[in-house]
């Protein structure tokens, strides 16, 4: 398989400047671009052309899916916003979740802080929050995933579009 890029943000919270941002850097050179809720703007907006994209707790538009599975050439990507799951205070249920989807990827949001990780052979990874940072890292966040027949490379960029080196990771697939 040649590999595939997908870009993932989430939590832009009512910044449609970002969401346009960008999708112009990358659409037609990303496989796929994601965001996983929180966006806060109208599912019916021209600016989900071309992006995957889920309910959060502060999308009130009915319009919008809560959960994706999407099948791609060798492996699955499941996406949600998270809260449905309760993973403020479990992971449990977002595990379950990516595992009855039979997901190899499972990306999702709402907690506003950058993360990548793998339990069950399946790797969870939170983009943090475009317009809202929380936790640690300080920093308004999205995530660029290459993956591959072997790896699925996780780096996350600031909204200049510049690399945030630290957050960098690497799993087997």
């Amino acid at each position: 398989m040649a590999s595939k890029t997908f870009i993932v943000m989430s939590d832009s919270h009512g910044d449609r400047e970002i969401v346009r941002d960008i999708k112009e850097r990358y659409l037609g050179k990303a496989d796929a671009i994601f965001h996983n809720g929180d966006s806060e703007l109208p599912s019916s907006d021209s600016i989900w052309d071309g992006i995957y994209v889920v309910a959060g707790n502060c999308d009130y538009d009915s319009g919008y899916p809560n959960n994706l599975v999407l099948p791609f050439s060798n492996f699955t990507v499941a996406q949600t916003h998270g809260h449905l799951y309760h993973i403020n205070f479990t992971w449990d249920n977002l595990i379950y979740f990516a595992q009855e989807a039979a997901a190899d990827i499972c990306l999702y949001g709402h907690l506003h802080r950058p993360a990548a990780w793998q339990e069950e052979g399946i790797v969870f990874i939170n983009p943090g929050s475009v317009l809202q940072p929380r936790g640690e890292i300080n920093e308004k966040l999205y995530a660029k995933l290459v993956i591959d027949d072997d790896t699925i490379k996780v780096t996350y960029y600031t909204r200049e579009h510049q690399l945030y080196p630290a957050l960098s990771k690497e799993f087997i697939r």
